[in-house]
């Protein structure tokens, strides 16, 4: 499985994150500052849910906007 190079916001140090702990938060492996979750998919958000998970999140949060019609 794939993995990805989280950067540390405390240290500036590039953690290794495998592909399946998408989602789940970590810690620096060198100074233990909590890392954002990693999501290298787009995660499906509703209106009951996307205020919630914006502000909990506290790495960039991407959004795009689309309406059926």
């Amino acid at each position: 499985m794939a993995s990805f190079i989280v950067k540390c916001p405390g240290c500036g140090k590039g953690n290794r994150i495998p592909g399946e702990k998408e989602g789940i938060v970590g810690r620096c492996g060198q100074c233990r500052t909590v890392l954002s979750p990693l999501y290298s998919q787009p995660k499906p958000l509703s209106e009951s849910n996307f205020d919630g998970f914006v502000a909990g999140y506290s790495g960039p949060v991407l959004a795009e906007f689309w309406a059926p019609w």
